[in-house]
């Protein structure tokens, strides 16, 4: 019985230890600058964990402290943080904060094999993490490859359907296939969690409703971002060209002539006066 007891014993410390060393993991996962240490710590924790390594050149640990601190030192450092994480790779290394920070690292440094890489190892061990997987579905979207984009977005908007910023993204990936109406609903689903969208969501929803011939909410959108953004350049061009369609041409050459006071040398609507509007 004794025996028994004892084996249960460790088989739950054991438990607990992984769920311990998991939970900390996740949590030293640094995904916003507002997490960074202040330099002055950094500096000093890269000092000692340099001291550490000259007494142990073999010290793991300390090669992904050490990466992990010139990450936070910025893109000027990236070098010097990869280099260090890499070493602990080298040496054997299987903690995952290594695929979370080289893959960053690679995307914004536009080394996109090596961030398509990174960001699929690390995915392999953690396939439920949202914010690596949508900047996986980013790194997609930026080279055009819109479909990949579309899986990563569609798998985000599975696990978490509130996502405002997962639905946004898997809308602007569907206007990018040309899928409009599936675009337009996904935008109409991001909407209904929070009706405030920025003015580049709404431009892109006017021109979708440009794109279908529905002028009248194309317009709608654009004096939407209009409201906030009287200058918007592209909002007053997407108007002008939407009343043009809609035959209201006295108000299209008004916006035209906004457009010239905020962008003299826009050669769009100059094209559109030469017409003789």
């Amino acid at each position: 019985m004794k025996k028994l007891f004892f084996i249960l014993l460790i088989a739950f410390s054991i438990i607990f230890l992984v769920l311990l060393v998991s939970n900390q993991n996740k949590e030293v996962f640094i995904k916003n600058p507002t997490q960074y240490l202040p330099p002055e710590k950094l500096n000093k924790l890269i000092i000692n964990t340099r001291s550490k390594i000259e007494k142990n050149p073999e010290d793991i640990i300390s090669y992904i402290e050490l990466g992990i601190a010139y990450y936070q030192k910025g893109i000027d450092s990236y070098t010097d943080a990869i280099n260090y994480l890499r070493k602990a790779v080298k040496l054997g290394s299987m903690d995952i904060r290594t695929l979370f920070y080289l893959g960053i690292m690679y995307d914004e440094l536009n080394l996109t094999e090596k961030a398509f890489n990174y960001y699929e190892k690390y995915l392999r061990n953690d396939p439920n993490d949202v914010y690596i997987r949508l900047r996986y579905g980013n790194l997609y979207f930026r080279l055009n490859r819109y479909e990949s984009a579309s899986e990563q977005y569609e798998t985000i908007y599975a696990q978490e359907p509130k996502n405002q910023t997962a639905i946004i993204n898997l809308a602007l990936s569907y206007k990018a296939r040309n899928m409009h109406d599936k675009a337009l609903e996904t935008f109409d689903e991001a909407q209904k969690l929070r009706p405030v969208l920025n003015s580049e969501v709404l431009v892109k929803i006017a021109e979708l409703y440009y794109l279908k011939n529905d002028f009248v909410n194309a317009e709608l959108y654009y004096k939407r971002v209009l409201k906030d953004k009287e200058e918007s350049v592209i909002a007053l061009t997407g108007l002008c060209q939407t009343y043009l369609k809609m035959n209201r041409n006295k108000e299209a050459k008004k916006y035209i002539e906004q457009i010239l006071t905020y962008d003299p040398n826009n050669e769009q609507v100059k094209k559109i006066l030469k017409k003789g509007l």
